[in-house]
Formats: structure tokens, C-alpha cells, sequence
């Protein structure tokens, strides 16, 4: 009987110090990880918040099981499963989360092959203004005549490259 309390006592410290590590990295870590040269990069398996979450599941299953009864070794063992079955889910859940991320900072290297249209007039030896869609968004930045003709407003064009931050571009016909 005494090893039995023992065993719950044993399994709520553990579920307490899961839980105490939570909302400790949800306040003050960014995900940090115990051995990042073994990661593939993102939450992985030695990340802090997927450690809290196998030591909370271990602890909370291990403790359940303790007061059904179950032996030390019996409790332990659903405790370990638990806890790598969440401990796995978090990554993965983690993983899914990231991948869904999206930036929607235009770097200029990506204009280079899109078609625009020109809203200020590119004259032969100067600079107009063109505007193109990427992104779900609308971007304006200064254009060049790669031909060095000018260029009216609201004629089509082509990207061909970037110089800095003005757009080199090429009449479509």
C-alpha cells in the first residue's frame, strides 16, 4: 500500500514539474532546444515544450493508473506510452503549424518574370513606375526601359530584372 502512494506521489511531482515547464516556456522560452544538432530543425522531440508535454502525459497517466491500482512497473509503462504518444503528436502538430506559415514580405528578387502594368509613364532615360500582383497583394515599385524607349501609362509589361530596387522592365506586344 505504502509503495502504492508512493508511486502516485511520485507521478503527480513528475506531472506537476510538465506543467510547471509549460507555462514557464509559454512565458518566457521560444521553443528552446536541449540538442538542437540532433533536430531537423523546428519543435522537435528534445524541444522544451515537447519534453513538459511527455513529463506532464507520464506523470498524469502514471498517477491514474497508480490509483487504479496498478503496479510501478504497469503505471510507468502506460505512463511512457502516453507520453510519447503526445510528446509525438505535439511535434507533429507543431510541424503542421509551421509549414502553414506564410510571409507576405515582397523581396524584390521575385518580381523578376512577372507581368505588370504601368501606372507612371516610363520615359526613354528615366524612371516611371509599374504595378504587379504577387502574393494575393498589389506592389508598386520604380521601372526602367530595358530598351530604353519610353513607355505609356497603362501599357503591359514584363519584369526582366531588378537593379536595387527599380524594376528593369520590357513592353509586351
Amino acid at each position: 500500500m505504502i509503495a502504492a502512494g508512493l508511486a502516485f506521489v511520485v507521478f503527480a511531482a513528475i506531472a506537476i514539474v510538465g506543467i510547471v515547464l509549460l507555462v514557464a516556456s509559454a512565458f518566457f522560452a521560444d521553443d528552446i532546444d536541449a540538442a538542437p544538432e540532433v533536430e531537423w530543425g523546428g519543435s522537435g522531440f528534445l524541444s522544451l515544450r515537447s519534453i513538459a508535454v511527455f513529463l506532464t502525459a507520464f506523470g498524469t497517466v502514471g498517477a491514474i493508473a497508480s490509483l487504479y491500482k496498478q503496479p510501478p512497473l504497469a503505471s510507468s509503462v502506460y505512463g511512457l506510452l502516453s507520453g510519447l504518444m503526445m510528446s509525438g503528436l505535439y511535434v507533429l502538430a507543431m510541424r503542421v503549424v509551421r509549414s502553414q506559415q506564410a510571409s507576405s514580405l515582397i523581396e524584390d528578387e521575385e518580381l523578376v518574370g512577372l507581368i505588370g502594368r504601368v501606372t507612371v509613364p516610363i520615359p526613354a532615360e528615366g524612371l516611371g513606375e509599374v504595378s504587379c500582383q504577387l502574393k494575393a497583394q498589389s506592389t508598386r515599385r520604380l521601372a526602367r526601359s530595358k530598351s530604353h524607349q519610353a513607355i505609356p501609362e497603362g501599357a503591359m509589361v514584363r519584369i526582366v530584372e531588378m537593379q536595387g530596387d527599380v524594376a528593369v522592365v520590357e513592353r509586351l506586344s
